[in-house]
């Protein structure tokens, strides 16, 4: 097919094949009644040429309308100002803004304080509590250890002859002599 088409139906059929997956070109091109090289020809060029489109220059459009220059009047001194300057003004109130920006790093930081005495006083009242629980099984170890030596037979200085034994069994022999 060798017949000349507008460049506005190449797009239009181009972004139709674009739009679409490959299996429904067929179907594209039986609607507009083209082969499926061209359309697929038209749809390579639109993406090959897309960036093109868009980053050009274009010549303004006359469209038979004048720009005219507008004057505006109004009482409100800030509102002509910002059109004047093309933005708002944001009257900010900047000791408010200081106070409150104070008062919440303050507040963060005695919060942050808190914390650490806190954590500091839970650590020494643990190492407290432990060092007491230390003591107690120390002396428990100490209290059994005294207790098995004195009720079990045992030599206490062998050169001397010396010899420990049981205080209830040291008790009956003083008792029986």
């Amino acid at each position: 097919m060798s017949e000349k088409y507008s460049s506005e139906f190449k797009a239009k059929v181009a972004l139709e094949a674009v739009s679409q997956s490959r299996s429904v070109i067929q179907q594209i091109a039986e609607k507009h009644d083209l082969s499926e090289e061209e359309v697929i020809s038209w749809a390579a060029q639109l993406n090959q040429d897309a960036a093109s489109l868009f980053g050009a220059e274009q010549a303004p459009v006359d469209d038979g309308s004048e720009v005219e220059d507008v004057d505006i009047t109004t009482e409100d001194e800030e509102f002509a100002a910002a059109v004047s300057h093309g933005v708002m003004s944001d009257n900010m109130n900047y000791g408010k803004l200081i106070f409150w920006s104070t008062l919440g790093a303050s507040l963060v930081i005695i919060f942050v304080i808190g914390l650490v005495y806190f954590s500091q006083y839970s650590l020494f009242e643990a190492q407290k509590e432990a060092s007491s629980r230390v003591t107690y099984s120390d002396f428990s170890a100490l209290t059994a250890e005294q207790e098995e030596e004195l009720n079990s037979f045992g030599v206490v200085d062998l050169e001397e002859g010396i010899y420990r034994i049981p205080i209830d069994s040291a008790i009956s022999r003083i008792a029986i002599d």
